[in-house]
């Protein structure tokens, strides 16, 4: 006798995002399927919360035509019906929103993404497939949490061509050339010992 593994239902996305307002926990959504997304760790949460201040710094404070958002955006995906929740996020302009709750956006020009074990796998590849779909978004960044690795996916505007820039260690630089600023290393991962297990 075999047993066989039903598929959850899949549910329209005005019943996500109705659930998902009123949810304590965050969940993306693609195309009718709902996937809970599980907290982060410390060296994630150190690195993401550090980016957030960086770029905010730079491009807030000195370019006021930038805004920088955190994981408590959603991002609309309209190719694919899918509605998720990068790292960091950089719009430049006045955001795009899809209703008047302006809590989903649609004109993400740069999207963050750091790495961990159980996602890596979709961020380089589903998710970032998905991404690249989004007419607005010029520039993808993966941010390893292992040890200092940063990976620049840069979109060329005159065709649909990305071209990868990385670095590694924490005495290098790295270009982000869509939002024109350099990122120390250094500067990205202070506080996370690599050694360390938290």
């Amino acid at each position: 006798m075999t047993m066989e593994t039903l598929a959850p239902p899949k549910i329209t996305t005005e019943a996500y995002l109705e659930q998902e307002r009123r949810s304590e926990e965050k969940h993306e959504y693609h195309d009718g399927t709902v996937i809970s997304m599980s907290g982060a760790s410390i060296p994630h949460n150190f690195i993401v919360s550090k980016l957030i201040r960086l770029l905010g710094n730079i491009l807030e404070d000195e370019r006021e035509e930038f805004s920088v958002f955190g994981s408590d955006l959603r991002v609309f995906i309209p190719s694919l019906t899918s509605y998720v929740y990068p790292d960091v996020v950089v719009i430049k302009g006045n955001p795009a929103v899809t209703d008047e709750r302006r809590d989903i956006i649609t004109n993400p020009l740069t999207i963050v993404e750091v790495l961990s074990e159980s996602t890596e796998a979709r961020d380089r590849g589903d998710k970032f497939e998905a991404y690249r779909t989004i007419e607005s978004l010029r520039e993808y960044v993966l941010v390893s949490q292992e040890k200092p690795h940063i990976e620049v996916f840069s979109r060329s505007s005159a065709q649909d061509v990305w071209k990868l820039t990385e670095a590694s260690g924490l005495e290098s630089n790295i270009q982000v050339p869509v939002l024109d600023l350099t990122l120390s290393l250094t500067d990205v991962y202070a506080k996370v010992n690599f050694d360390k297990k938290y």
